[in-house]
């Protein structure tokens, strides 16, 4: 389900499982469509908590159709690791673009923005990837 197609930047929402929802992010995250991707994003997690419950555990955000994230667009994304954080919800960044890559490491947000809510460690691999989401934007 497309939740909104705006010039230059959509959000696809799936329901993966009762612990995990999917969010393929298309376009360009900045000043102008950050509110409105925390917007979707918000209504995505409400809408699986009516349906599932608190039963989510982890938000996967398919990055790999960002075609540029400035810093507005990473606040946006930093937001969204506020809500989702403190209700036990592990955000992973997957197929991550170079310049994702390259922000997220100057910024020193990676393992912040990706640090699982239940207070485990998890392996980082270069450029701030978690190993398993390293393996995964390579394939």
């Amino acid at each position: 389900m497309t939740l909104h197609q705006p010039v230059g930047f959509s959000v696809t929402a799936e329901a993966a499982d009762p612990h995990t929802v999917r969010l393929t992010l298309q376009g360009v995250l900045d000043f102008e469509s950050g509110d409105e991707f925390l917007r979707l994003a918000g209504e995505a997690l409400d809408a699986h908590a009516q349906e599932h419950g608190p039963a989510l555990r982890q938000l996967h955000l398919n990055c790999a159709g960002l075609r540029l994230l400035d810093s507005s667009g990473l606040s946006a994304l930093l937001t969204l690791r506020r809500r989702t954080h403190p209700a036990g919800i592990t955000l992973r960044l997957r197929h991550r673009p170079t310049q994702l890559i390259r922000m997220l490491a100057l910024t020193g947000t990676a393992e912040y923005l990706t640090a699982p809510a239940d207070g485990s460690a998890e392996p980082v691999a270069p450029g701030g990837e978690r190993a398993d989401e390293a393996e995964s934007s390579s394939s």
